[in-house]
């Protein structure tokens, strides 16, 4: 595969330590909007949890998944310039969305979150071969500050994600040998396989941590907090997106989840485009 948008350094580095950080894929303007859009999501879905009631933004670290679902702001991200080349490099084009998340992560002077893998036992006994494609990982797009320690950071374990996960797993503020916090600035985001090692360290300062993350997978894959969007989010969307978010169209085939005719043209005709007239190279997928 001949790529201009994942360079060998990072290649490599997704091979050995099992995670991606894509500074300033968010521009201070998007950061702004989004953060606009995300904190009336916030607002509205603490009035609706009781047991987060108390201030604006609630209390304690929660997360509100179909975030897609909330506010059209979030769109851009699905496919985003800064990011979507790197996302087709390393999952090919064959993808779909099976997630949104926003994540809320109040101050906290201990561990947010256990070290754990994601998506169940299953998955967890799957592991990622070197030169395979991934089965599904998670772009967490940073909306805060998290450029020192203790902010609430994405943590990990680097190399893990081709390690079984311990039986008896970690309980939460118990790190694994290695374990590392994540430092980032806020429009950076972190790419990360299912089966990497992962947490959420302390948030020891007097701010909110905000972030949303998008989980991708093989199309072939069930998503993970929706079955089907509502009409009226993909009739918002181009066909790009709406292929994204698994709608084949209303004479779809189950088939043709794992080897849809046009895939390349609804993905990849853009990326094409940008590849010839900005590089000169084909990109072959």
């Amino acid at each position: 595969m001949i790529s201009p948008y994942l360079t060998d350094v990072q290649q490599k580095q997704w091979q050995k330590e099992g995670f991606l950080i894509i500074k300033n894929v968010l521009s201070p303007t998007e950061i702004e909007t989004l953060l606009m859009a995300v904190d009336s999501v916030i607002e509205t879905y603490v009035q609706q949890t009781p047991s987060l009631q108390g201030t604006r933004f609630g209390k304690g670290a929660y997360t509100i998944i179909r975030a897609i679902e909330q506010t059209d702001a979030l769109d851009v991200l699905t496919d985003h310039p800064r990011i979507f080349g790197t996302i087709l490099s390393l999952m090919g084009p064959y993808l779909q969305i099976m997630g949104t998340q926003i994540y809320v992560r109040h101050p906290d002077r201990e561990a947010l979150m256990r070290f754990h893998t994601d998506a169940g036992p299953s998955l967890q006994r799957i592991h990622p071969h070197r030169d395979s494609l991934p089965l599904q990982f998670k772009i967490q797009f940073f909306l805060t500050e998290l450029s020192e320690p203790d902010q609430g950071n994405f943590m990990c374990v680097p190399g893990s994600h081709q390690e079984p996960f311990p039986e008896n797993r970690f309980e939460k503020g118990r790190y694994p040998e290695g374990a590392m916090q994540v430092l980032a600035e806020a429009g950076d985001a972190v790419i990360f396989p299912w089966a990497l090692w992962h947490g959420v360290g302390p948030n020891r300062t007097e701010r909110i941590r905000k972030s949303v993350t998008f989980r991708y997978g093989q199309m072939w894959c069930r998503p993970y907090d929706y079955d089907r969007l509502p009409a009226d989010v993909l009739a918002r969307m181009t066909p790009r997106r709406r292929r994204l978010f698994g709608d084949m169209g209303e004479d779809h085939h189950p088939t043709d989840y794992y080897k849809p005719a046009d895939q390349l043209e609804v993905i990849c005709k853009d990326e094409w485009n940008l590849t010839l007239t900005e590089t000169g190279r084909v990109h072959v997928l």
